[in-house]
Formats: C-alpha cells, sequence, structure tokens
C-alpha cells in the first residue's frame, strides 16, 4: 500500500483523512471504522482496476479471516460517507462476482492545491474563491432569501393589521423603509459572520452542528439588520422625514348626467366593413359613405349626424352602443367586397331602440356602376324614413354631379388622402394622383379643384408664385366643368385666401357649405378668412365648428390652434396642437407648431423635445427656423446660425428664414454678414407681397427688416399697415416695439411692448431679446415685465 495515502488524500473535493478515520467534504465530516479504511485505502492504491473480492479480503482480514458479508458491509459504508451510489457510482463501481473499482483518481493531500475543502488544514482563503462560491459559503444567499421572505411578511401584516388598528399612514410607511433599507444590512452581516483569520470556518462540525450554525448565522443577521435598519429609519424620519401622500384634491361631485333625447328623423351612418381588407376598398368604402352623408345631409329635415361623430364607433356596432353615443332613431351600417370587375355592398338600416332591422339590401354591381350604387342606397334609406318625415322631405334634393368612372374615382380620393399629409412629399404625391385621375377622365371636375387647392394651399410651404398661377388655372377649369360641386368652390376659397380676396373668398366657402354643411375646408377657411379681417369671435365659432367633423382629421384642430396662436393664446393653442399630434404621431407640422406655441408662451424645457421631434420626422424650413429662435433667446447664437442656415438651405425663398439669419449674425457681432441676410430677406418679402398685399404677417417680416437696413419710413409704414390689418395680433405689437427701440423712441417702445405683453407675448423672450439690451436697465422695461408676471 502506497504510505503516502496516509498521509492523507482527494477524491474529488472530499478530502480523505486515513489516520484520523474522517472524510470531510462541503456537507460536513463523516467517519468510516479501521477497517472499511483499510478497503478504500486498497482501492486508492490501484484507482481504475479491478480488485477482486478475494484479494481484498486477505488484505484486510488475513487468510481465512474475513467473509463476504464483512466486506460488503464495509463497501456500504464507504458509499455512505462518499454520498455514492451503487447504481449510479461516482466512486466506487461493483462489478458483479468479481469485485470493485475506484473510478476517481487520488490525488495526495500534499501536492493539491487546487481542490477546495473548507476547514481543512492548509485549505484556501476566501479571497481565493469565486464570488457565487463565497456566498454560497457564508451564508449569504440563505440570508438573504429568508430576509426577503420575513420582510414581505411584515409589510403585509402592517398594510393588513395597521389599517384595522386606525394606525396613522406614517406607520405602515415606516415598516416597508426600513425593511428595504435593512436587506443590504444583513447581506453585510453574513458576509463577515463566518469570516476567521481570512477563512471561511465550518470545520470540526458534524453535518447537524454545521446546519444548526447556518440557522444560527442567519437568525443573528436577519434579526440585527432589521433592527439596526429601525434605528437608522427612525432617526432619519426625526432630522428629514420620511415620504409622505400628498393630500387629496377635493373634487365635487359630479352632477348625475342626462341623455339628450333620441330625435325623430335622425339618423347616422356608421363606417362601412372592408371585408376584402385591400387598400381600394378602403378608400371605395371611406368615400361611399361620405356621399351617402352628404347626400342625407341635403333632405330637409332630416338630422344626420357628423360624420366624426359616427366614425368613433367601430363597424357593426351594437344599437344600444349606437343609440346612447349618438341619440339617433335609426343608423346605416354596411359592408363592402371587391372581386375582381364585381362590387358587393350590403346595406341594413336598423332601428337603434329595437335593434331590428328596418331594411337589408345587397348590391350586386360592375365597378363602374359606383354611383348607381350610392344613389341607391341614399334613396333606399330615405324611402323607407319618408313616413316620419315631412311631404316635403321625401326626395333628395337634386344637384348636378360629378360622377367619373371608379377607376378615376379611387385614384382622385388617393390624390385627397396625400393632400392631407402634412408632408412636403405629399405635394408632389397629391397632384400625380389628381394628374392620373385626369388621365383617365380629363373632364373630373374634383379632379381640377384637387389640383386648384393644393397649389393655392401649399404656395406658403414652398414660396413659389408659379402656384398661384396653376391654382387659378385649375379652379378655372373645374368651375367651366361642374359649377355646382362644393369642393370646386373650397378651392377657389382657398386660393383666394392666398392672394388677399378676402370677401371673395367667403363668397366661395358659403357656396361649398350651401352644397356641403360639412365641408370642412370650408368652415376653417371661412374661420382663417374672419381672423384676417378682425372678427375673432366669428372666426373661432367657424373653426371649433370645423374639428371633430371628419375622424383622424387634424387639419381643423391644427387651424384653430392657430389662430389661438396668432391671438396670443399660446397654451390655449398648445391644447389644439396636442390634439394634432394625438390624432397623427408622424405629423412634423403638428409637433413644430407644438413647440412654437409652448416657446412663445416661455416653456422651453416643453418646447425643445416638440421641435426635435418635428425635426426628426421631416426637415421642413419653418421647423428650422423655430429651433433657430429658440436658440436665439438662449443666447446661443451660433447654434441659431446654423438653424437658420438651415432653413435657408431648404428653402432659399422663404424670407423669414433670412431675416432670422440677419438677426442671430447680429446679435454674433457680425453687422456686414448680417445686412447682407436682411438685404435678401427684403428681396424675398418685397415679392411675396405681390401675391398678397395685405398679408399681415409678411407686413410685419417687411417692416422689421427695412428697420434693420436704417429704411426707418419704409419700416413705420409698413408697421402701421400691418398693426391696421391684425391689430389683436401681439407679435405686430412686438415688432412695433422693436423699431421704436432701434430708433431710439423709448416710451413708443415701452408702450407698444406692453400691449404686447398684455396681449399674451412672452415675457421671457421679451426679456432675453437682444435687440433690447439698451431697455435691460430702463425702470419702464422692469415694469412691462412685472406686469406680464402679475396675475
Amino acid at each position: 500500500m502506497n504510505a503516502d495515502l496516509l498521509q492523507g488524500f482527494y477524491l474529488g473535493d472530499l478530502l480523505v483523512e486515513p489516520p484520523k478515520g474522517r472524510i470531510t467534504g462541503r456537507t460536513g465530516t463523516a467517519h468510516l471504522p479501521p477497517q472499511a479504511m483499510e478497503v478504500l485505502l486498497s482501492l486508492a492504491a490501484c484507482p481504475g482496476e479491478l480488485v477482486t473480492r478475494e484479494a481484498l479480503l486477505q488484505e484486510v482480514w488475513g487468510t481465512d479471516h474475513g467473509k463476504t458479508e464483512a466486506l460488503s458491509h464495509a463497501i456500504s459504508e464507504i458509499r455512505h460517507a462518499l454520498n455514492d451510489h451503487r447504481e449510479d457510482p461516482e466512486f466506487i463501481q461493483t462489478l458483479p462476482k468479481r469485485g470493485y473499482r475506484l473510478l476517481v483518481s487520488p490525488v495526495l493531500a500534499a501536492t493539491d492545491t487546487a481542490t477546495i475543502v473548507f476547514g481543512a488544514k492548509g485549505g484556501v482563503s476566501t479571497a481565493e474563491l469565486g464570488l457565487f462560491e463565497n456566498l454560497k459559503q457564508r451564508g449569504v444567499l440563505e440570508t438573504a432569501l429568508a430576509y426577503l421572505i420575513l420582510g414581505w411578511l411584515l409589510i403585509q401584516i402592517a398594510d393588513i393589521v395597521f389599517g384595522q388598528l386606525l394606525l396613522p399612514q406614517w406607520a405602515g410607511t415606516f415598516v416597508t423603509v426600513f425593511v428595504i433599507a435593512g436587506f443590504p444590512i444583513a447581506i453585510l452581516l453574513s458576509w463577515f459572520l463566518e469570516f476567521r483569520d481570512g477563512r471561511a470556518v465550518v470545520h470540526e462540525l458534524s453535518p447537524a452542528d454545521a446546519r444548526k450554525r447556518r440557522f444560527g448565522r442567519t437568525y443573528i443577521s436577519v434579526i440585527t439588520a432589521l433592527g439596526i435598519a429601525a434605528i437608522a429609519v427612525f432617526f432619519y424620519d426625526k432630522s428629514v422625514g420620511l415620504p409622505e401622500a400628498e393630500a387629496p384634491v377635493v373634487i365635487a361631485a359630479e352632477r348625475a348626467t342626462f341623455l339628450p333625447p333620441v330625435l325623430e328623423n335622425s339618423i347616422a351612418v356608421l363606417p362601412f366593413f372592408n371585408i376584402d381588407g385591400s387598400d381600394d376598398t378602403r378608400i371605395f368604402a371611406n368615400g361611399l359613405v361620405d356621399d351617402v352623408i352628404t347626400r342625407l345631409s341635403r333632405v330637409p329635415g332630416l338630422l344626420v349626424s357628423a360624420r366624426g361623430d359616427a366614425y368613433t364607433l367601430e363597424p357593426n356596432s351594437a344599437s344600444q352602443k349606437v343609440r346612447d353615443r349618438l341619440r339617433v332613431a335609426m343608423y346605416l351600417e354596411g359592408s363592402v367586397q371587391m372581386l375582381g370587375d364585381e362590387i358587393r355592398v350590403i346595406v341594413q338600416l336598423i332601428d337603434s331602440e329595437t335593434g331590428f332591422h328596418v331594411l337589408s339590401r345587397t348590391f350586386d354591381r360592375q365597378r363602374d356602376d359606383f354611383f348607381d350604387v350610392r344613389d341607391e342606397v341614399t334613396e333606399l334609406t330615405v324611402a323607407n324614413v319618408r313616413v316620419a318625415l315631412p311631404p316635403d322631405t321625401q326626395e333628395v334634393s337634386k344637384v348636378d354631379s360629378d360622377e367619373p368612372s371608379l377607376d378615376a374615382y379611387i385614384l382622385f380620393r388617393r390624390g385627397v388622402e396625400a393632400f392631407q399629409s402634412p408632408s412636403t412629399e405629399s405635394i408632389s404625391v397629391a397632384l400625380d394622383w389628381f394628374d392620373s385621375a385626369l388621365a383617365i377622365d380629363p373632364e373630373y371636375a374634383a379632379a381640377h379643384a384637387g389640383k386648384c387647392a393644393v397649389y393655392a394651399h401649399r404656395y406658403s410651404d414652398v414660396v413659389d408664385p408659379s402656384f398661384i398661377d396653376k391654382a387659378q388655372s385649375s379652379c378655372a377649369t373645374a368651375l367651366e366643368l361642374n359649377p355646382n360641386l362644393d369642393v370646386v368652390y373650397a378651392a377657389m376659397g382657398e386660393l383666394y385666401q392666398t392672394t388677399g380676396k378676402y370677401d371673395d373668398a367667403v363668397r366661395a366657402y358659403m357656396q361649398a357649405l350651401q352644397t356641403n354643411p360639412s365641408n370642412v375646408e370650408a368652415l376653417t377657411g371661412i374661420g382663417i378668412v374672419y381672423s384676417l379681417q378682425q372678427k375673432p369671435d366669428e372666426a373661432e365659432r367657424y373653426l371649433r365648428s370645423a374639428t371633430g367633423l371628419h375622424p383622424g382629421d387634424w387639419s381643423a384642430y391644427n387651424e384653430l390652434g392657430n389662430f389661438l396662436f396668432n391671438s396670443g393664446r399660446y397654451l390655449a393653442a398648445a391644447e389644439q396642437y396636442e390634439a394634432v399630434v394625438a390624432l397623427d404621431r408622424g405629423n412634423d407640422v403638428g409637433f413644430a407648431n407644438l413647440g412654437t406655441a409652448y416657446m412663445l408662451a416661455g416653456d422651453f424645457a416643453a418646447a425643445a423635445p416638440a421641435m426635435q421631434k418635428a425635426i426628426a420626422i421631416e426637415e421642413r424650413p419653418t421647423t428650422f427656423s423655430n429651433l433657430g429662435i429658440m436658440l436665439y433667446y438662449l443666447a446661443d447664437f451660433e447654434g441659431a446660425i446654423a438653424a437658420y442656415r438651415r432653413t435657408t438651405h431648404l428653402a432659399p425663398n422663404y424670407h423669414l428664414g433670412w431675416s432670422n439669419l440677419g438677426d442671430a449674425l447680429w446679435a454674433f457681432d457680425q453687422p456686414a454678414a448680417a445686412a447682407d441676410a436682411f438685404a435678401t430677406a427684403e428681396a424675398l418679402a418685397s415679392e411675396a407681397l405681390l401675391v398678397n398685399p395685405n398679408d399681415p404677417g409678411v407686413l410685419m417680416d417687411l417692416a422689421w427688416i427695412k428697420a434693420m437696413l436704417d429704411q426707418r419710413d419704409d419700416a413705420s409704414t409698413l408697421i402701421e399697415k400691418a398693426l391696421s390689418l391684425a391689430p389683436g395680433d401681439p407679435y405686430a405689437h412686438y415688432i412695433d416695439g422693436l423699431i421704436h427701440a432701434r430708433n431710439q423712441d423709448m416710451g413708443a417702445a415701452l408702450a407698444a411692448l406692453g400691449t404686447a405683453v398684455r396681449g399674451g407675448y412672452s415675457i421671457e423672450m421679451l426679456a432675453a431679446e437682444p435687440h433690447l439690451a439698451v431697455l435691460q436697465d430702463h425702470p419702464g422695461f422692469q415694469k412691462v415685465l412685472n406686469a406680464g408676471n402679475s396675475p
């Protein structure tokens, strides 16, 4: 037998000490009787080799003294000490009727430095162990689990019992806080309790004693941590104070609401269900609903729910839900399916009170018969409600219609959808769709009107005078082809508005509303014109009546926001712009306007992310211009110059971009470059006035440009005209104040600035304006700023 084995050896991570009859492992220490240890030594002397039963009996018990039962019992004791299993052996393999084999080669304890046995002489220090092994051996994992369970129980008990005992709320908060605070303390205590002389101390213990020690260690760690944390939180509460819930806001009890009565002769048209899910069918179905609503709206005495309200419901909504939401006696629902050249439309007229069908019809038609289907649906609906209507309401009023082929109609609808998109790319896209429709039907008046509206509405985006000529040509063609379409007159109103012919614009919009009272473009157009004509009450009434008429239509909210913005009601404008971006999260115009409104309200923190979002969606010159304005007022003149240069790069004909660039260059002490920028701005603004001589915004801008070019008389004349056209615009009074300050007329400057502040102009921007630095120490200027701060 190898004498070195008698000094001790390792089997895996187990330390075998023959002189002591002891086997030490991670779970504790086991003892072997002398004869069992001798059997183990015999096997260890020949690792991996078969040792016969006879050889083991002779070597351990001597010749003719050993019995097979004694050997089997010794092997069983060895397996128990090694935690080995006969069926799935790790250390000792039984070879039936032959003998045994040791599967693990022993490693002499004197030479091994890799095997870790805690508590063994020469055992490794805790610094040599991995993190997980340290946590496990020191009981940190056990302590963490025990603490979490006990802490959770304490919090649950406090939550349930404290309320029943009517204890104050801070008591529950106290328990929660000290339980949370005690967790890291328990971990630290558990980490160090088994630390002695740089080693983990678990030796010299039986497995039972080791378990008792771990339990005691965990118990001490958890209880001590809770005690220390409770004391620490107590003193923290006395010195700083624990968080407390805010006092609840007392809200007056909401009054009981009563639904308005269901009116007779009232009807709604719900969105039609798109059966095949195609884009063409969706456009066709929406167009069908639009036209049915439009024609039903012309029936005298028949009350038709607005499309915006009806589209808040899903197709095939329950009748009670329709009745509660829309308060109509009947409603029309249906479905559309396109199969090749065939169209199938199913229409159901339903009594909202009973849910019973008044009628149900299926229309199978060729694609080109779309307008016949529309007329049949409308006339059939009116026929079934005529009993409840006065005699003069039994027929749909007849008007000359614009009925192209279905293919041309679908292309036209695509153009309308593209036109409603805020992207600058949508200009060319919409024009392409309208041209495609006209390629199929050159006499399609609605498509010509669509082109007119695009050219007129988007002129301000591209500042291209040729757009006005093209708009006039398209509108003239549309009017000649069909003088009875509301879209034609709405487009003409847009053209007249852009060119400053406000009275003609109102007449055109009113003509559109006579044909279609729900024409959103006409309603918002009248609101904008009335605002320009200094009729704010009428303007706001028309603009508000347009919001919500079409589901998902952000344009009406945007125009109302613009009106409120120009009235100095910046936060109210921001609410409308919030509605715009809520309806369309990819709307860069909405985000740009939202950022500008917050900026003029003095809330730069809210303005910056909105402007950044707008730029991320699309790089639009007006957005960069507004970003430059904010940087300008934050005294970041280099950043402002960069933003303005980007503006002029994207829109070389945008006069305000050049004017703002001149301001930033002037503030950055580059007078020569500033003068060049203002000269470019002067030429562009003068050209814009040729299109609309009565545009107050352009007049204000040109007045300031003239002032910076030291053309004082021209500046005074222009700002006076702007003030006469827009006396309620705080920006106009602000520009007037800047011009007076530049002319060293401080009294007039302070008066104008005071009017601007009272109108809603931001005092933060006023105080940061570099052009007003000459007034910073003036007592009157401080009074203006203080007046803006007063409630």
